[in-house]
């Protein structure tokens, strides 16, 4: 049988057919001002998000058939790529089959990489029964007449695309230009300078009310204290943080106000961040100096040194590669909730080999405000042994036999899908029955014993019928994936079941197949709970856990 092309087919969906709609609106930043471009508030007004959602509202009300479910936006976010919150949340209701229609403003809003949007365009949404229309393009996937054709949107998708790369240039070379000339272009000034322009030219000053704290903790570091301690320090003369500091406008904590410590991560962006030199990436001299360069380098030099606590030399922690944290996501405080931190002690042994020891802290307990947690750490090795433990308990009171659960699951799976299979197959004699009813009514009417009213209605509602009938046989097959899905993901499961012994290796697969959560408390309390229920080992998720003291 010959194939009908893409066109003709959307152009026979019936007309009786209720569309849930989803509307999508993007706006981003396009830089146009960056490049000297001052662009129109008429432009501003034409691509606004509500403008985009107003025009989709309007084109809802002049069509009947179609009934709006949700918006879904993207405010600064750039069309060269798909990972948008609105989008992804959008498309999300498109498998959950909450939208089967999907309406943007023109096919720019959509996406400004080609071969994506082409992509989604005319395969994944004709794939999943989405109707797609970008309404100043003209461009309706169901509509015959509308003229879609996988040039047309191609080439509109790759023009929109050329516009973003031109755009991203002219920001580059813009910023480019600043840098050259001596403009400070990142954000929000570093901590102890302030930012003002000056003859079309966004400069650095030093800042009277922080300069004093960035110098303090350049001191510190080099008398010898760590970050930790340098931390302290702040805190205990009730220095806000920078993120604070920009909320609240003071330097030192005001009555009322909450102080919370200084992390280690901004103590070290201040020590290591060549802008208090007078200096920028680019290497240029472009602002008064905050700190000497000798102070600087000397700083510099001490983050390099090797440390000598463990005797290790220079070089010597890259001959031990790191292990795979197997905790990562299942560990946590018990106390707090935050997840454990893991850290490495590296230890030379009598025989000159070089090895790692692992262990997990809760990093709230070494802070200093008032989101500190109690004290509470585990080392790895002892972390494997309760857990091996814990399993094996579990596995014994379960009377666990992986053979025969995987036997059951198999045939039970297997018995779902057959029925699955036979719905399709009835699916698909429905649909041959129905195109060889509708070769039969334009038979009828060719011999006149139907009228053309009548050859119309009937023809009308086999149509209907039989795009019914799809729509369930599409739906029984995402079915039967989902199940081929599920049946590799449990299988994998419980296989880690039956590979199970006391002297199984942990690894990360292991932990994430058979625990779903492990809690750490103080007072060297564990809490396991596992992946599965004792009773219904065929169900992941359950509740089923252990409890005990390291």
């Amino acid at each position: 049988m010959a194939r009908t092309s893409k066109k003709k087919r959307t152009g026979q969906m019936p007309r009786s057919r209720r569309f849930h709609v989803g509307v999508y609106a993007r706006l981003s930043v396009d830089g146009t001002k960056a490049c000297g471009q001052k662009d129109s508030p008429q432009a501003r007004k034409n691509e606004s998000i509500d403008t985009q959602i107003a025009m989709a509202e309007q084109y809802l009300k002049e069509h009947p058939e179609m009934e709006l479910y949700d918006c879904y936006t993207d405010l600064g976010r750039t069309g060269t790529n798909f990972k948008r919150e609105g989008f992804e949340r959008m498309m999300q209701d498109v498998r959950k089959k909450r939208i089967d229609c999907v309406i943007v403003k023109d096919l720019s809003r959509f996406g400004r990489n080609h071969i994506e949007a082409g992509n989604y365009i005319q395969k994944i949404f004709p794939f999943m029964g989405v109707r797609f229309i970008a309404i100043t393009d003209g461009i309706d996937t169901f509509e015959a007449k509308s003229g879609v054709d996988e040039i047309t949107v191609n080439l509109k998708n790759l023009v929109n695309e050329m516009y973003a790369r031109d755009i991203a240039e002219k920001v580059r070379s813009s910023r480019r230009s600043s840098q050259e000339q001596g403009s400070y272009t990142g954000g929000m000034p570093p901590y102890g300078y302030r930012a003002e322009w000056v003859n079309g030219k966004k400069c650095l000053f030093i800042c009277p009310e922080t300069s004093g704290i960035v110098r303090d903790i350049y001191e510190m570091y080099l008398s010898g204290r760590n970050m930790r301690q340098i931390a302290g320090a702040l805190y205990e003369r009730g220095i806000h943080r920078p993120g604070a500091y920009r909320t609240t406008g003071h330097v030192y904590r005001q009555e009322g106000e909450v102080l919370e410590q200084w992390t280690s991560a901004a103590i070290k962006y201040i020590l290591m961040n060549p802008v208090y030199i007078g200096c920028m990436k680019q290497g240029t001299i472009t602002h008064e100096p905050l700190i000497r360069e000798d102070v600087f380098f000397r700083v510099a030099a001490m983050f390099k040194k090797p440390t000598e606590k463990y005797g290790i030399k220079d070089g010597f922690s890259k001959t031990v590669p790191i292990e795979e944290d197997i905790y990562a996501g299942v560990l946590f405080c018990g106390d707090c909730g935050k997840r454990m931190a893991r850290v490495a002690n590296i230890k030379q042994l009598k025989s000159g080999d070089t090895v790692r020891y692992y262990g997990y802290y809760c990093s709230a307990s070494r802070r200093l405000d008032d989101l500190q947690c109690p004290a509470k750490g585990i080392g790895e090795s002892v972390l494997n042994k309760l857990v091996k433990s814990a399993l094996n308990q579990e596995f014994a009171l379960s009377d666990l036999r992986p053979d025969r659960l995987i036997k059951e699951y198999n045939g039970k799976a297997e018995e779902q899908k057959q029925q699955i299979r036979q719905r399709i197959a009835q699916c698909g004699k429905q649909l041959e029955s129905g195109k060889k009813r509708g070769s039969e009514l334009y038979l009828k009417y060719y011999l006149g014993s139907l009228s053309l009213e009548e050859f119309q209605y009937a023809k009308k509602e086999n149509e209907k019928s039989l795009h019914e009938i799809s729509e369930r046989e599409e739906g029984l097959q995402l079915r039967l994936d989902g199940m081929e899905r599920k049946m590799r993901e449990t299988g994998k499961f419980l296989r880690n079941l039956m590979e199970w012994n006391e002297k199984t290796k942990l690894t990360k697969d292991v932990i994430y197949t058979l625990i779903s959560r492990i809690d750490v408390y103080a007072g060297r309390r564990v809490k396991i709970t596992f992946a599965f229920r004792r009773n219904d080992l065929l169900s992941a998720g359950g509740t089923s856990g252990f409890e005990g003291e390291v």
